[in-house]
């Protein structure tokens, strides 16, 4: 299972979704080596590699996640081709990436939407499968049934030059809707 987080410069949402994400699975012994899951991140706009905001950096360091080599990848049709699952942040993001894949339409979500289909699934009992990939191939692929019982997900504001506090009520969102993920399907 690849997972893609996607946002629209790949400096701030999903790099703090790409890191958190990786750090929670291995915190949960579920690591690359052991579930073939493997998390990446990218950006609709395209322009040369740059690194990820500082302040983005500094909060992930706070949890003892270290992101200060990261640099920025524009999103390609290849990148978004090799994704399981693919989580962008804005409406506008799904549009951009299903412009240059429209082969990618049933494995792009907003990220929320999927936040609120693994609680959903959850709360029904265990999701169906035996790994954290099928789990996550299970509650992808319930999508399309579950989403009229589900509330109309938000989009995660951009914190891109806003303060310090943006970024950490950002930030706290995509913790909260990650660690929900990963209990649903762990």
């Amino acid at each position: 299972m690849h997972i893609l987080f996607v946002c629209t410069g790949n400096q701030c949402r999903s790099v703090m979704a790409e890191y958190y994400t990786r750090n929670s699975l291995a915190k949960r012994g579920l690591s690359d080596p052991t579930t073939g899951i493997i998390v990446s991140s990218a950006g609709t706009l395209h322009y040369p590699p740059h690194p990820a905001d500082p302040i983005a950096v500094d909060l992930l360091a706070q949890d003892g996640i270290d992101a200060s080599s990261h640099m920025s990848t524009s999103l390609t049709s290849a990148i978004s081709g090799s994704a399981d699952l693919i989580l962008c942040f804005e409406r506008e993001q799904i549009s951009d990436l299903l412009e240059q894949n429209p082969l990618a339409g049933r494995k792009v979500l907003l990220f929320n939407d999927f936040v609120n289909v693994c609680q959903h699934l959850r709360a029904d009992g265990p999701i169906a499968g035996n790994t954290v990939s099928d789990r996550l191939f299970e509650a992808k692929d319930c999508v399309s049934m579950i989403r009229p019982f589900l509330p109309k997900a938000s989009e995660t504001e951009d914190p891109h030059r806003k303060s310090r506090d943006v970024f950490e009520r950002v930030y706290g969102e995509i913790k909260q809707g990650v660690d929900n993920i990963l209990n649903a399907v762990a």
